[in-house]
């Protein structure tokens, strides 16, 4: 586990000041690291970080912060409860008033809250470790969280007015893989999309790349906000960019899409309305 102590589980929640055996926790905190080992880390960088005297201090504490939080919030409707002989009792102090339920409720939304953002500051931090690539990127649950062009909330935020948590994040993911597959690569390619995926998973996006998916990941934010003229004129100067440094797009001018817009003879201009019919 990555997780061992009481005094490490209450440095990241501190409303557990109180509580005095890490046994009382644990079932919940089991569940945490094997959440955290399938959605986030995978097995290997898993496997990597759980050994005693980690060293990494900084990635340690990311962790250790996630799993808390997860499993403080699973923890919670259970912790004042008793199963009797005759039922459930709930376990009382003398010298405490008990909260209200929506003060408890109001606790377990913040723990999902901190979990996702200290989710967040994981995956930034993975990213630019290049020493744990190796582990995290070889796994399934990297393959999920990166098989977007737009990876995290925080690069949501950066690319459009959008604002919201991790969690609203992986609710519009299936929305701007979709966006992403009937808006842009009908124009730029399916094949040239993939590989920039790929390249974005592997770090190996040179500068003209980096180009073109930072304009892509800006219309793919207008869309979602649902501004489609500057998504269409962004979308368009992705393409302008690419026409003109044909040199480096290999993948895309040997596409269907682009030897059929040569086939037409369609010159990319200021003017044109290339993405049009699939902006409305």
């Amino acid at each position: 586990m990555i997780l061992t102590t009481i005094d490490q589980f209450i440095a990241a929640m501190p409303t557990a000041a109180e509580v005095e055996k890490f046994e009382d926790l644990k079932p919940y905190c089991n569940s945490a690291e094997l959440w955290i080992k399938n959605n986030v880390l995978g097995k290997d960088l898993y496997a990597a970080i759980d050994i005693e005297d980690f060293a990494d201090a900084d990635l340690l504490q990311l962790c250790i912060s996630v799993i808390a939080n997860h499993a403080y919030w699973d923890a919670i409707p259970f912790l004042d409860l008793v199963h009797t002989n005759s039922g459930f009792g709930v376990i009382s102090a003398n010298n405490r008033v008990p909260a209200s339920k929506e003060r408890v409720e109001r606790l377990r939304e913040q723990c999902l809250i901190r979990r996702d953002n200290e989710v967040e500051n994981l995956i930034d931090f993975l990213e630019q470790t290049d020493i744990y690539h190796d582990d995290w990127k070889g796994s399934p649950a990297y393959s999920i969280l990166s098989d977007c062009l737009i990876q995290t909330a925080h690069e949501l935020e950066t690319f459009s007015e959008w604002t919201g948590t991790r969690k609203d994040f992986l609710k519009l993911r299936p929305k701007l893989i979709q966006e992403t597959m009937l808006r842009i690569e009908p124009v730029l390619s399916s094949d040239y999309i993939a590989e920039l995926i790929e390249k974005q998973r592997d770090g190996d996006l040179g500068a003209d790349d980096l180009k073109v998916s930072l304009l892509i990941k800006q219309s793919l934010g207008c869309l979602l906000t649902g501004n489609h003229e500057a998504a269409r004129k962004i979308a368009a100067d992705a393409l302008r960019y690419i026409d003109n440094n044909l040199a480096s797009f290999t993948t895309y001018s040997n596409s269907s899409e682009y030897l059929a817009r040569m086939s037409e003879n369609y010159t990319n201009t200021a003017d044109s309305q290339i993405f049009s019919s699939i902006y409305q």
